[in-house]
């Protein structure tokens, strides 16, 4: 009587319980479907496309160009205000000299389509760095690809 006792509590011990095994790996799939994210592709797609078929081609609104360099002029008599200075042409706030980025942005890529042309930003000395930032910040707006700072030149000494 004993040996079938003993196979009794044999076999009530084999059967696994499937329920809650079931359960838990349910939970861990929900719990990493939830908690998964997909990585967004990021970057530019580089194409080269012909130039002589497709839309409509309107002449240029503005002549190529070489270079556009931003001048922030220092000046004792305002030093917490900057000059900003395009060329010959100088503009009286912020919003004027983006909207002329705005304007001219389109046109900083090479007649072959392959470089950027470089806005360059060209500060004096004693110009605060808020306002250099804000005009790296027009640019970024504005949809410009390249944008350097200027090069001090040093002031030309004579031998002694």
């Amino acid at each position: 009587m004993t040996t079938q006792k003993k196979n009794k509590y044999e076999q009530a011990s084999m059967e696994l319980q499937m329920a809650p095994m079931i359960d838990v790996v349910f939970q861990l799939i929900i719990f990493f479907m939830c908690s998964i994210h997909f990585k967004s592709l990021e970057g530019k797609l580089y194409s080269y496309l012909p130039k002589d078929k497709g839309g409509i081609e309107g002449p240029r609104s503005l002549p190529p160009i070489d270079e556009v360099r931003i001048k922030l002029v220092y000046s004792e008599n305002a030093p917490l205000l900057t000059r900003i200075k395009v060329g010959n042409t100088e503009f009286p706030d912020w919003d004027s000299l983006e909207r002329q980025i705005r304007n001219i942005s389109p046109n900083l890529v090479t007649p072959d389509g392959l470089e950027f042309i470089p806005v360059k930003i060209d500060a004096d000395d004693g110009i605060p760095a808020q306002s250099v930032v804000s005009v790296l910040n027009i640019c970024k707006k504005a949809g410009v690809q390249k944008t350097e700072f200027a090069a001090k030149t040093s002031p030309s000494r004579s031998p002694r």
